[in-house]
């Protein structure tokens, strides 16, 4: 419990900092609306002021992009997070900036990603949460001299030089500060049952978040299940709310929920109530209002912040200097090592950040 102090003091620092910086900032949303659907477009026009003196924002001709989110930003605080950031950077940078989600289907994402490379866009900025499923269309828009930027999770290996850059958290380390987050908190020992559970257990982002914190839990002999018997959850609430209360009735004994997505997070405080257990503790990843209040009220232990603004606001911008001045993307690292507890949850929960921060 002390390291975990540590690392909450850390984190509130910086959080501290930024919440000070992002409350300086004006927010709008340049006229945009979340797609209610796979098929629904949200874009913001290029500013009135044309751009930098640099040429930053105006200097490439094409500044059509296209921006896909897996999930629909519209039911999800995380990935309306992601949206927000790439919005507010193609303001900034000047592009027509078009939002496509689908909700959840990974055959819809090919649809509109083969749909976008038809009307031949500037740049693509997509997610991976289906790997190799995705490498293909991925690959169909490079040969088309479309450069794509992933974000929130990379592209496999196979895609090599089809995907240009890329902005996410390293899942499996935060795994790693996860499962030592819990083994210091003292509410684990030798034998506990642990249960590790995601929207969808066999993507990668769920195998590498819960990766790490299997690897560590596991060393130390916690009885932490196994990756065949992690809840799936799907990314709908409803489901969610009742996978893991049909889970939790059947498993009373279960000591810590561990959940590596944000849907089986934002649903768990609920499902516990549901299922009348009050003695289970959750420890996860992302943010949500949900998210906010477990902590506040002790059954969530703490969270892993991802930052998806910053995984969205980083990858459009990185795609503006691309256009603008022809610089190469890159491989970012998107943060979020430092947990979030109850000690420094109020930095983040300004009425002002919502959107931003949850």
């Amino acid at each position: 419990m002390k390291d975990l102090k540590k690392r909450s003091l850390a984190a509130a620092a910086l959080l501290g900092a930024a919440a000070l910086v992002l409350a300086g900032c004006s927010s709008t949303d340049n006229g945009t609306t979340s797609g209610g659907s796979s098929s629904g477009e949200s874009t913001s026009a290029p500013t009135a002021s044309g751009g930098l003196d640099s040429g930053f924002g105006s200097r490439a001709e094409k500044r059509d992009v296209y921006f896909f989110t897996y999930y629909n930003p519209a039911g999800d605080a995380f990935w309306a997070q992601i949206l927000r950031g790439g919005q507010d950077a193609a303001a900034l940078g000047n592009l027509n900036f078009t939002h496509q989600t689908a909700e959840g289907d990974s055959a819809q994402m090919v649809n509109l990603v083969q749909t976008a490379i038809a009307t031949n866009p500037a740049m693509i900025f997509m997610p991976f949460n289906e790997g190799e499923a995705w490498v293909d269309v991925a690959c169909q828009a490079a040969s088309a001299g479309i450069p794509v930027i992933a974000f929130n999770v990379p592209a496999p290996a196979s895609a090599g030089s089809c995907v240009s850059g890329f902005v996410g958290q390293d899942f499996y380390e935060v795994g790693t500060i996860i499962g030592n987050a819990l083994l210091d908190s003292g509410l684990v020992s030798a034998g506990d049952k642990v249960l590790i559970t995601a929207e969808e257990p066999d993507q990668p982002y769920a195998l590498q978040r819960g990766g790490g914190v299997y690897d560590v839990l596991s060393a130390a002999g916690i009885g932490v299940l196994e990756q065949p018997q992690w809840l799936r959850t799907s990314g709908e609430d409803a489901a969610a709310l009742d996978a893991l209360t049909s889970w939790l009735v059947a498993n009373p004994d279960v000591k810590v929920i561990v959940p590596v997505g944000g849907t089986p997070h934002r649903n768990l405080p609920a499902a516990l109530d549901a299922a009348g257990n009050t003695t289970a503790k959750v420890i996860g990843f992302d943010t949500a209002p949900q998210i906010i209040q477990g902590l506040k009220d002790g059954v969530i232990l703490a969270t892993a912040d991802q930052q998806g603004y910053i995984q969205g606001f980083q990858a459009v911008m990185q795609g503006v200097l691309h256009l603008d001045f022809g610089f190469s993307p890159a491989n970012i690292n998107s943060g979020g090592l430092g947990l979030i507890t109850t000690d420094n949850v109020e930095n983040i929960e300004a009425s002002d950040l919502q959107g931003v921060r949850w």
